[in-house]
């Protein structure tokens, strides 16, 4: 049902307005610009019809100036009973969808009515799809890219999540790809058709923070020449992603309780709260609860947030899936010019070894950077750009088959070296020397989580990220004794 709000200084004119547009629309009247303004701050209006002249207050024209001022994008339909050219430009170019005669009959009145429906809708589809394409980079239709247990896990868990409007913390650190979780629960979601929204809380000052999130009347505060609206309503029936909520200020934590809590907002400013239908999504690289011990995050806050806390797990517990990211990021520069095809063993290897301290974006970097330098059709080690030795383990051989063994008597002692990597032999397909590769690095990810958690097999699935199920069954698969 479209909602439209009639605006004129006379009663009966409104009634006769409602019966000539008919059809089950819903309508709100007011007399004059002031209230209208109001009603336009809190209700998000498909239609706007408004009479020209309201003597004494202001009239339409002003009244439509003001509604751009504050970010007010309903489509506004100028009526009048005495029209002219110069009056019908003026309304045109203030920013008006149409004009009209106030004794025009009630099939031109619906004409334009519906047209004016209609326009707002694909305006609004039109800002969603942009939205969406300008962050498209690195995402894909279903999500984050992997095939490992650790992101299969919490994608089946961001499924799972996405069919409710509960609130969803998502937890990480930099790099992993918490934005793009987020942007798959909203697609996967009944709000999909909405708008998402997402800002970055650490962006800005405090002061910033608190107006860029829930708006503020002109004048509120030096610099504020105009109205605005607000990300919590301008994501109204989408979602609103909060990045980095751990650095958000403790006054501005208190007003986030309060939106959780109520579903309604006050602008910076404003007298009057506002209801907000919005689904919040946060994310974080910080400790919540070590800042909740140290009395700079508020408790009721982060469990309002983390209705459903998702832990995103960093590349170095997710090496099986380094080659399919690579591969993602080569597919992707394909198409732009003369690029690589794809990654060779000997480059693999270095990747897997690599503990990735900037996780999936440092990765992007990389394989970015190499392909723009690689003179043929893979990528090789040697095109491949220096990195931090103190964050690379010894490089498994691809081609190296994992030997079986207990783990060592005393945990805390490294385990006999595999020696030199063996030369790389191209002696067979590159999957078979890829899967070889990660069975390598999995034995040896899953020998050191034991060796730090004391050997304990529940902690150490924690450490890498797994259900305790998965971890015995790898333990089982490659000959390691408890």
């Amino acid at each position: 049902m479209s909602r439209i709000l009639l605006v004129d200084d006379e009663p009966d004119y409104r009634r006769l307005l409602r019966l000539k547009v008919g059809g089950s629309h819903q309508f709100d009247e007011v007399s004059g610009a002031a209230e209208a303004l109001e009603r336009l701050d809190r209700v998000a209006y498909d239609v706007v019809m408004t009479d020209l002249h309201m003597p004494p207050g202001p009239d339409g024209i002003e009244l439509l100036r003001e509604a751009r001022r504050r970010e007010l994008d309903a489509p506004f339909v100028l009526l009048t009973g005495q029209a002219s050219v110069e009056t019908a430009v003026q309304a045109m170019r203030e920013g008006a969808f149409d004009y009209l005669r106030k004794t025009a009959g009630a099939d031109e009145i619906r004409a334009v009515v519906e047209r004016a429906i209609e326009h707002g809708r694909m305006a609004l589809e039109l800002r969603r799809l942009r939205t969406e394409v300008d962050a498209a980079a690195g995402a894909t239709s279903d999500g984050p890219v992997g095939r490992g247990d650790a992101i299969r896990q919490v994608m089946a868990l961001a499924e799972r999540v996405a069919a409710s409007d509960a609130s969803v913390l998502i937890l990480g650190e930099s790099g992993t790809g918490k934005e793009l979780l987020a942007r798959a629960i909203h697609r996967w979601s009944g709000r999909a058709g909405g708008p998402f929204v997402a800002f970055d809380c650490s962006a800005l000052a405090p002061s910033l923070v608190e107006s860029e999130l829930f708006g503020h009347e002109r004048g509120a505060f030096t610099g504020a020449q105009r109205a605005r609206r607000g990300l919590f309503r301008e994501a109204a029936g989408g979602t609103l992603f909060l990045d980095e909520v751990g650095d958000v200020a403790p006054e501005v934590q208190n007003k986030l309780l309060r939106v959780l809590q109520e579903r309604e907002i006050k602008p910076v400013g404003g007298d009057a709260f506002v209801k907000i239908d919005v689904r919040l999504v946060a994310a974080t690289n910080k400790d919540l609860k070590a800042l909740i011990a140290e009395k700079r995050f508020r408790e009721d806050l982060y469990y309002r947030l983390a209705v459903v806390p998702i832990e995103l797990p960093p590349l170095r517990r997710r090496a099986e899936d380094i080659p399919l990211l690579a591969e993602h990021f080569l597919r992707r520069r394909r198409g732009t010019g003369p690029r690589p095809e794809r990654v060779a063993p000997d480059a693999l290897a270095r990747l897997v070894a690599y503990r990735w301290p900037g996780n999936i974006r440092e990765l992007e970097n990389v394989i970015e950077r190499a392909a723009i330098l690689c003179d043929g059709k893979e990528i090789r080690a040697r095109d491949l750009p220096p990195l931090d030795e103190e964050a690379v383990a010894t490089a498994p051989s691809p081609v190296a088959p994992p030997s079986p063994g207990p783990v060592p008597a005393s945990l805390g002692a490294a385990p006999p070296g595999p020696g030199p990597a063996a030369p790389l032999t191209l002696d067979r397909p590159l999957k078979d020397l890829l899967d070889a590769a990660i069975e390598r690095v999995e034995r040896e990810a899953l020998l050191a989580a034991l060796r730090a958690e004391e050997g304990s097999p529940t902690r150490a699935a924690r450490r890498l990220g797994i259900s305790r199920a998965a971890f015995y069954n790898k333990i089982k698969r490659h000959h390691i004794d408890l």
